[in-house]
């Protein structure tokens, strides 16, 4: 009787070549799917970079812009300072470092060697907005809206286009129920607070068309990687990202309202006639993107000009 097979199936080539076919297959989605990723990646890290650098190169225009406004008073020079101690209530506008030396300090962070650092003062309404006040001065005393969020021992500024006082309060007088506050600025101690005036004396007698502003001080710099705000004595991180800033500083040498000259941070006199400043930041990814840079980060450099709003007459 003769055998028939009926047996059926991949011979060991046929198999080995199956698998080579397939794995040549899978090798090329893995190859797609990879680039694709790191397409992804590197469009994550630019959107992140100019998120970063947008943010930050706009923040600081808009620091830069309100920097030295102090009321309707044009020389503030004629800002009385009423505080016995040797607080630093703002006054100066611009200043800045620049190329700072490795190890150098700005609260408790270490700044970028070789990065500037700038210093932004000036005065904002202590009242949101209704910062005037209600009466004229009497007998030393300031009144204003009851809502105005003033409180003991805080330092503020009470300017018309004349003059201007810089003082502690030392106390509010008024009810819930009433309309307005009496802020005093007496040479009294403030419980809780090293400040006090030397002086409860005013330059003016101000009346309805002065303002009461809060001066304040506010240093930017780059620290960690990341761009930093130093104001009251405390370090806040704005922006990450953030590798590098360097500062230029435009001058009228010449007091035509125009900038004739450009250069790095000065002296106190110096940076008097600064009406323009240019700020450039170097901005990173938070990754690596494997970017021809020695640690793989994608980078960008914004540059903006900006004019001190306060200063000069363009």
């Amino acid at each position: 009787m003769k055998m028939i097979s009926t047996n059926k199936g991949l011979s060991l080539i046929e198999l080995l070549i199956g698998l080579i076919l397939s794995s040549l297959l899978l090798l090329g989605v893995l190859q797609i799917f990879q680039s694709n990723s790191g397409a992804i990646r590197m469009q994550n890290a630019f959107a992140r970079v100019q998120e970063s650098g947008r943010f930050a190169m706009d923040m600081l225009s808009r620091e830069v812009r309100q920097a030295g406004y102090w009321g309707c008073l044009a020389d503030q020079t004629k800002i009385e300072n009423r505080l016995s101690t040797a607080t630093d209530v703002g006054v100066g506008g611009v200043l800045g470092q620049d190329n700072v030396a490795e190890g150098t300090l700005v609260g408790s962070k270490t700044v970028a060697t070789g990065s500037d650092v700038v210093v932004l003062s000036g005065a904002k309404d202590s009242c949101g907005g209704a910062g005037r006040l209600t009466a004229p001065t009497s007998g030393g005393e300031l009144q204003i809206e009851a809502s105005c969020p003033v409180a003991k021992g805080d330092v503020v500024l009470v300017v018309n286009c004349e003059a201007g006082d810089v003082f502690a309060v030392t106390d509010l007088a008024g009810d819930e129920n009433a309309s307005v506050l009496v802020v005093k600025h007496t040479t009294d101690d403030i419980e809780g607070s090293t400040i006090k005036n030397k002086s409860a004396q005013l330059s003016d007698t101000y009346g309805i068309e002065a303002q009461l502003l809060r001066p304040y001080q506010k240093t930017f710099f780059v620290a960690d990687d990341s761009l930093f705000m130093l104001e009251d004595g405390r370090a806040t991180e704005l922006v990450p990202g953030v590798r590098d800033m360097q500062v230029t500083y435009g001058r009228d040498t010449t007091n035509s309202g125009i900038i004739d000259t450009w250069g790095i941070a000065g002296n106190d006199t110096e940076m008097a006639q600064v009406v323009g400043v240019r700020l450039e930041l170097t901005v990173i990814s938070d990754s690596d993107t494997g970017s021809a840079a020695e640690d793989g980060r994608l980078s960008k450099t914004y540059v903006s000009t900006v004019k001190v709003r306060n200063r000069g007459n363009m």
